[in-house]
């Protein structure tokens, strides 16, 4: 029994010891192997950040279709109509969840009518809100944006001139990961997910946190303020250049192209871009 607790103190007491981590040349949660944990394992420690990221934009930019998390639940619901196609669009609740009817009139008839339910938003509403809907694991979107700044509804980007493909605009992997924490994608296919997170996590600008987790419950404490904990990307403590990267990863303009090999998943922070 004694030589248990004085194993025990031993480890607290070598564990609680502060020093500079010298022996790394690379953040350790850039191996392949490290998995992400999720934003709720980082609440754990860091709650009051957690709370305060949560009401970001970009901890809004992703969420289920509720009056909790649309902005159209404050608008007065614009209905918007391609007059290319001649199509119209009409959102309304029902209880607390959101629809979209699609509809035609031909004098004062309606000769079409189709309504889909709104599974996701997409967007944090200090812009813009556009909707997503989920058939089987497979994810669209829909053909109706909600611009927050202005008070008004329109197609979405690409849907306008003709081109309005109404239900059956595929959200891929490329689409997903810039807007959102990363989803489990289903390889093989473009736009079918097993499980979809919900808003763009901790892990986005610190990279995954699984060895990060695990030392700290070892008791691997560094003292950040005058040492780099190599176990989790810090931006602020990056090169100005790497900096830019983490941001740049999603905000760049135009088209991403791909390195030979490589997935929209494959960019760590603290990795050049």
């Amino acid at each position: 029994m004694r030589s248990i607790v004085f194993l025990i103190a031993t480890c607290l007491l070598f564990s609680c010891q502060r020093g500079e981590v010298s022996t790394y040349t690379a953040y350790l949660n850039h191996n392949d192997t490290v998995k992400y944990v999720g934003k709720e394992q980082c609440r754990v420690c860091h709650t009051e950040i957690y709370d305060s990221y949560m009401q970001t934009g970009m901890g809004q930019s992703f969420h289920s279709a509720t009056k909790e998390h649309s902005a159209l639940a404050s608008s007065e619901m614009p209905i918007i109509h391609d007059s290319i196609k001649n199509l119209s669009y009409q959102p309304f609740w029902k209880n607390d969840s959101l629809y979209l009817l699609e509809f035609r009139l031909k004098g004062k008839d309606t000769i079409h009518q189709l309504i889909k339910k709104v599974d996701y938003k997409i967007g944090s509403g200090q812009h813009t809100n556009s909707h997503l809907f989920e058939i089987n694991g497979y994810v669209h979107q829909m053909p109706y944006t909600y611009y927050t700044q202005d008070k008004i509804a329109d197609l979405p980007p690409g849907f306008e001139k003709g081109n309005n493909t109404r239900f059956s605009r595929e959200i891929g992997i490329e689409c997903m990961s810039c807007h959102n924490a990363y989803p489990q994608h289903e390889s093989g296919s473009t736009n079918k997910y097993s499980s979809i997170p919900s808003g763009i996590d901790c892990e986005r600008c610190h990279g995954p946190g699984e060895v990060h987790v695990k030392q700290k419950l070892a008791g691997n404490i560094i003292d950040t303020s005058k040492y780099i904990d190599y176990s989790i990307v810090n931006p602020k403590k990056l090169p100005l250049d790497l900096q830019f990267d983490v941001c740049q990863r999603c905000h760049l303009q135009g088209t991403a192209v791909l390195a030979e090999g490589k997935s929209f998943t494959d960019f760590k922070p603290g990795q050049h871009l």
